[in-house]
C-alpha cells in the first residue's frame, strides 16, 4: 500500500466462508497507521470482502502483519508492505498589507495523532514569523483542527514567498506555502496638535539595514525633531510641534509630514510615508 503522508489508502481482502452458518473473524494488526474493524462477519456459504485503511503520519517504508482468526476456519495472515511518500504541500496562505504595517493570520491544519502533540514551527523567510511551539489536541481517524499564528511584516514592496514548516516526532511534518503582498504605504491621519504642544508619531524602519530617512514638514508653523538614521527594525519616535496659527486666526492649519527614503537607498528609493497634521489654535 502506497500513499502520501496524511492521505488515506484503502485495501480489501476477499474471504470465503464454506460453512453452512455465519462466521465471525477477529482482526489484529499492531501497526499504528492501520485502521480496521475489530471483527468481520461472513454469511454462510458466501464470500465476504474485508476492507481496511492505511493513513501514515510520517514518510518512510514499514512492514507488518494483519491477522484474521475464526475458531472453525483458523488463522489467515497477510504480510503488509506499507510505504508513505512525503506529504503534499498544504493549502497556501495569502497575506496583504501596506509597507510599514503588518498582518496576523491564524493558519489552520489538521492534527491526526492520537495524543496531545507539540509542533515546532519555523519559516524560511524573515518577513514571516510564527510561534516557536504550539500544542495540538489529540486527533482521531478524521483528525482535529489546530492552528498557529503567522505574522507578516514586509521589508520591501511587492510579493514575498515563504514556507511555514510544522514538525513533530509523532505528527510528522507539514509544509504550508506563504504568499505576502506589500502595497505602497497609505497616508495616515489627520493627527491633531494643539498650539504650543507636540505629539509623537512612531515610525519603524522596516528594512534590514540602517537607513537615513528624509523627514520634512511643508509648513513652517510645524517643527519636527527626530533621529534620521534608524537602525534595522527599530522604531524612531518623530516629535512634531505646532507653534500656532502665525496669522493669529483660530482657523485650523493642515499640512503633511513626509518620511521618505532618499536617493542612494537602493530599491527603497522613492518610498514615502505621509502623515496628515492638523494644527489647532484655541
Amino acid at each position: 500500500m502506497v500513499t502520501p503522508v496524511r492521505q488515506v489508502a484503502s485495501a480489501s481482502i476477499k474471504l470465503e466462508n464454506p460453512l453452512p452458518y455465519l462466521v465471525t473473524f477477529s482482526t489484529e494488526c499492531r501497526m499504528p497507521d492501520i485502521a480496521l474493524p475489530s471483527q468481520f462477519v461472513v454469511p454462510p456459504n458466501s464470500e465476504g470482502t474485508f476492507s481496511f485503511e492505511f493513513q501514515p503520519l510520517k514518510a518512510g517504508e514499514t512492514f507488518g502483519r494483519l491477522t484474521l482468526h475464526n475458531t472453525d476456519l483458523g488463522y489467515y495472515q497477510y504480510e503488509l508492505n506499507l510505504k508513505a511518500t512525503p506529504a503534499l504541500p498544504e493549502k497556501p496562505v495569502h497575506f496583504q498589507t501596506v509597507l510599514g504595517s503588518s498582518q496576523i493570520i491564524l493558519v489552520k491544519f489538521i492534527n491526526y495523532t492520537r495524543q496531545r502533540t507539540e509542533y515546532y514551527c519555523r519559516t524560511d523567510c524573515t518577513d514571516f514569523h510564527a510561534e516557536k511551539l504550539i500544542n495540538a489536541a489529540a486527533g482521531g481517524q478524521g483528525g482535529t483542527e489546530a492552528s498557529v499564528e503567522v505574522f507578516f511584516e514586509p521589508s520591501h514592496l511587492g510579493e514575498t514567498k515563504g514556507i511555514l514548516i510544522l514538525s513533530s516526532l509523532a505528527g510528522g511534518e507539514y509544509i504550508i506555502p506563504l504568499f505576502g503582498m506589500a502595497l505602497p504605504p497609505k497616508p495616515q491621519g489627520p493627527f491633531p496638535i494643539r498650539a504650543g504642544y507636540s505629539i509623537i508619531i512612531p515610525f519603524k524602519n522596516v528594512f534590514y539595514h540602517l537607513v537615513t530617512f528624509s523627514i520634512i514638514v511643508d509648513n513652517p508653523a510645524f517643527t519636527v525633531r527626530a533621529v534620521e538614521s534608524v537602525r534595522p527594525k527599530k522604531i524612531n519616535n518623530i516629535t512634531v510641534s505646532f507653534e500656532g496659527n502665525p496669522s493669529g486666526s483660530k482657523i485650523p492649519i493642515t499640512t503633511k509630514l513626509i518620511v521618505s527614503c532618499p536617493p542612494g537607498e537602493g530599491s527603497e528609493t522613492g518610498i514615502k510615508w505621509v502623515y496628515y497634521l492638523k494644527g489647532i489654535t484655541l
